[in-house]
């Protein structure tokens, strides 16, 4: 284990960098010969990634990251950089968070940045400088004021053989196995009521921001008399999750039912949803807000705001911020942060848990846009983002069962992996999907945050070796469906074979009422065939060049490649 302590009490104006380490001095250290070969301007190096929208691959040698800024719409460039961050990426430089790897070959050095595991301690970036073949640490703890010797960071670093050694080490370091221990309880315990493989069916992929009432109640229905994914795919029907998406609230940050979609309220079909043995889940972004909402005109006190008062920008979505005008204080389309240092903007997202989970009756929480609570701003109480995130994460999670003894859950989505690594055993691991192989119009905007099929298999497939063992990865659903979707059957199994090797959860997004032809349904049931081949397989995965990986199972029952060039996988 390498801590890194301060020397000297540091100002809060910018973040912490710690001071470079070459590659050959950790090699040294840990008892490897630094040969030539070991240098970084040879190595894969793969990323990890910040938050779930990160781009994460491994990176070929003498090839430059992909770009995290958006220069049309920079809004969108707090999604994916890292906060605060003093550095920038370029052809010898490359940018990594919280577990990244460096790979020649079968031999992994592996960086690993656990203070969070028992601790609260500031997100670490990974600065990898090919050219001076050194390792920088910097930190996102903007507003805290250290103290002379008080640890900054805590970071593993380690070596390993093969792709499984690897794995095996990163499961002992964050807890996901102790079987010397006959009192150990696994950081996985809170979601196993939604069995050894959560599946289930959510909202947003085909109806989007579209929903109301009759349309849930119709899926739900559907959901139960048609053959489709969830009803083929031999998962365990009594703890199905049945998740309503974005669209039921008043405005963002206002947590109210819009009574015009929704005039029975929602606690009605989370009734019904129990009724039909499914899980009722429900989506929230409790750390963000539109500022035409009643809770931001009622608080303007509750919206963070950098040092000359000007709310801070969390995003774009046009739906979610004015254009112009008096609520509008940003760039058009701009939505923004609460306050987490505030009490009373605790208390108010507390409350609503409370509501969501004991009154209205929902048990999976999807939480997303949590990115923003780490967004710096002159908090009312001082101090860093990262400790006033851990605060609200804490208390937004910490209802565990229903009041009348159901178990809860929660799924984090553009969630910052490492400060919420003890809160969402769950997590999304990727950017969102999407019904069509490619999102052109984003892609030529060279944003790499996208919503993408593409994408987001990549994505999968560079965090692979977190999955079972730092989260139960969520890759985000399957597509089956012909109607509003591009995808060919050949795609459609690629992202689902992806989905079953590298993740743990299967959902499914389609209307299950229109997706009936013979053709829908033979893609269906060669999907569950796809799953029941290789959920129980232990897969490795390594690039052989970019787009092309070859993968086998660890009892080396399964090989073969996954090419996102011709898209497809062939694994026998």
């Amino acid at each position: 284990m390498t801590c890194f302590n301060s020397n000297k009490a540091y100002k809060a104006k910018e973040n912490t960098c710690l001071d470079p380490v070459r590659i050959s001095t950790l090699l040294s250290e840990l008892n490897v010969s630094a040969a030539e070969k070991y240098n970084l301007k040879y190595a894969w190096i793969n990323m990890g990634g910040w938050q779930s929208w990160n781009p994460c691959e491994e990176l070929e040698p003498n090839t430059k990251q992909p770009s995290l800024k958006c220069h049309l719409l920079k809004q969108w460039n707090q999604y994916i950089l890292f906060p605060e961050s003093r550095h920038e990426i370029s052809k010898t430089v490359v940018l990594g968070q919280f577990v990244s790897y460096l790979r020649w070959e079968n031999f992994y050095l592996v960086f690993a940045s656990v203070g969070n595991i028992d601790g609260v301690l500031p997100p670490v970036q990974f600065v990898f400088d090919r050219h001076n073949n050194t390792v920088t640490y910097e930190l996102a703890d903007k507003g805290k004021e250290w103290q002379e010797g008080e640890l900054q960071a805590k970071i593993e670093v380690f070596t390993a053989e093969s792709y499984f050694e690897a794995r095996e080490k990163l499961e002992k370091l964050f807890g996901s196995c102790d079987k010397e221990n006959p009192n150990y309880t696994s950081r996985f315990d809170s979601i196993q009521f939604l069995g050894k493989q959560p599946a289930g069916w959510e909202s947003w992929y085909n109806h989007y921001f579209n929903i109301n009432h009759n349309l849930i109640e119709d899926d739900l229905k559907a959901l139960k008399e048609t053959q489709n994914l969830i009803n083929l795919g031999g998962f365990d029907k009594q703890n199905l999750v049945f998740q309503i998406d974005d669209g039921w609230e008043s405005a963002l940050g206002e947590w109210t039912i819009r009574k015009d979609r929704f005039p029975e309220g929602l606690k009605v079909l989370a009734e019904k949803i129990e009724a039909e043995n499914y899980v009722p889940g429900l989506w929230l972004a409790p750390f963000i807000i539109d500022l035409r909402s009643e809770t931001a005109k009622e608080h303007p006190d509750w919206i963070l705001r950098n040092r000359i008062k000007v709310p801070v920008m969390a995003g774009y979505n046009p739906l979610w911020g004015a254009n112009f005008g008096r609520y509008q204080p940003g760039l058009p389309g701009s939505f923004y942060c609460l306050d987490l240092s505030n009490d009373a903007v605790i208390e108010y997202l507390d409350g609503l848990m409370d509501k969501v989970i004991n009154e209205w009756g929902f048990r999976y929480i999807k939480l997303d846009f949590l990115y923003a609570g780490m967004l710096y701003g002159k908090f009312k109480n001082g101090g860093s983002a990262y400790q006033w995130f851990n605060r609200a994460v804490k208390i937004l999670t910490k209802r565990t069962k229903t009041n009348d003894g159901k178990p809860v859950c929660y799924l984090g989505c553009g969630v910052p992996f490492e400060p919420a690594f003890n809160y969402f055993p769950l997590s999304r691991t990727g950017c969102d999907t999407f019904e069509h192989w490619e999102n052109s119009l984003l892609k030529k905007l060279n944003w790499n945050g996208r919503n993408s099929a593409y994408l987001n298999v990549k994505d999968s497939i560079g965090r692979a070796m977190w999955n079972k063992i730092i989260f139960n990865n969520d890759p985000d659903v399957i597509f089956i469906r012909k109607e509003n979707c591009s995808l060919t059957t050949k795609e459609k199994e690629l992202i689902a074979t992806v989905a079953v090797m590298f993740g743990n959860q299967i959902m499914y997004s389609d209307d299950p009422a229109k997706s009936t032809s013979k053709e829908e349904i033979d893609i269906a049931k060669r999907i569950v065939e796809i799953n029941e081949k290789y959920k129980n397989e232990d897969f490795s995965v390594k690039a052989i060049r970019d787009n092309i990986y070859y993968v086998v199972s660890k009892n080396k029952k399964y090989q073969g490649i996954i090419d996102l060039e011709e898209r497809y996988a062939d694994i026998r």
